[in-house]
């Protein structure tokens, strides 16, 4: 077996993450697949790279010797492949996104304003990737959430921008006593079994347990789902679960806003400040916040709640949060 980049790639991501399961969702791939990847890397370098145990895994000498190549190396290669693209002329913009109603606005905006410029879109599993994914420049434009006390940091070549800072409401079964109600309160959904997303994201989580701990409970969290599973468990009854705001009802399914506001999550934008994006970034910003807000004035239940509260405190859009 030959050396190729992406065997350096996957000592990296190993050595970052500190574990082999955890690079794997960095990579998208299975974590038996990275391990067997890593055993044909070893044998070609003729010894372990890592220490294995339960603080995960750590560089062996001879690991910590070829990640210092690796990372030395690595950066050319990217600005060969990037500087190969503009020599062309090719112009690829790449985006990552959360899974939420934004990127939909996000792709038509784009297509929109970036002309016959190729698009590549994809949603993360583990959205957690997608800031490191822009500083490497493997992403030129992200879709991301953010929570209150876990605020994405700017880095290094790449510029935020939020486009709208919104409440997070609860669905429940239509036939739960509580679905009457115009707006719940957190705690009389104490003794509630709740699903969170099975997507990784800093932040959601925390933000969640502490507004729990604030109203004095501790939330069971019995389920970790994707969208499509979470909508038959809660439509079934068994467990609560937050939405989006803008989010739709379905059937069997009522979402109602939390009294208070004590959940809430930003909506953001991030993209390489020297890409393509450069040049129309704070268009797409613009376009995609009307867009945001033209959604969410045709989402029954979130328009309701606009009506009444008016909506939260939200960012000016004269300047993008970036690090030169």
């Amino acid at each position: 077996m030959d050396l190729e980049v992406r065997h350096l790639r996957a000592i990296c991501a190993i050595a970052d993450c500190g574990s082999i399961s955890k690079a794997a969702v960095h990579l998208r791939t299975s974590q038996p697949a990275l391990a067997a990847q890593l055993r044909r890397i070893e044998r070609m370098f003729g010894g372990p790279l890592f220490e294995r145990g339960r603080e995960g895994a750590r560089p062996t000498p001879l690991g910590a010797w070829v990640l210092l190549r690796s990372r030395s190396i690595l950066p050319a290669f990217d600005e060969l492949q990037r500087d190969g693209r503009r020599y062309t002329g090719q112009t690829l913009i790449r985006v990552g996104c959360a899974p939420t109603r934004l990127a939909i606005h996000v792709s038509e905006c784009l297509h929109r304003l970036a002309g016959g410029t190729r698009v590549a879109m994809r949603t993360e599993e583990a959205v957690d990737v997608l800031p490191e994914l822009l500083e490497s420049e493997r992403l030129e434009l992200a879709v991301l959430p953010d929570y209150p006390g876990h605020e994405l940091a700017p880095r290094p070549g790449v510029a935020y921008s939020v486009i709208a800072v919104e409440p997070m409401f609860v669905g429940l079964t239509a036939s739960h006593p509580l679905a009457a109600r115009e707006e719940v309160e957190l705690a009389d959904l104490a003794d509630e079994e709740w699903t969170l997303p099975a997507v990784v994201e800093n932040g959601h989580r925390e933000h969640f347990l502490a507004a729990c701990a604030v109203k004095g409970f501790s939330p069971v969290v019995s389920y970790s789902l994707h969208t499509s599973v979470a909508l038959g468990m809660i439509g079934a009854g068994r467990c609560v679960g937050m939405f989006q705001a803008t989010s739709r009802e379905s059937p069997g399914i009522v979402i109602r806003p939390v009294a208070g506001t004590p959940l809430r999550h930003r909506h953001v934008l991030g993209w390489t400040e020297h890409g393509p994006m450069a040049g129309f970034a704070a268009d797409l910003v613009r376009s995609v916040t009307q867009a945001y807000w033209a959604d969410a004035l045709n989402a029954p239940i979130y328009a309701s709640w606009l009506k009444r509260h008016g909506p939260l405190p939200q960012p000016a859009h004269n300047a993008a949060l970036s690090v030169p």
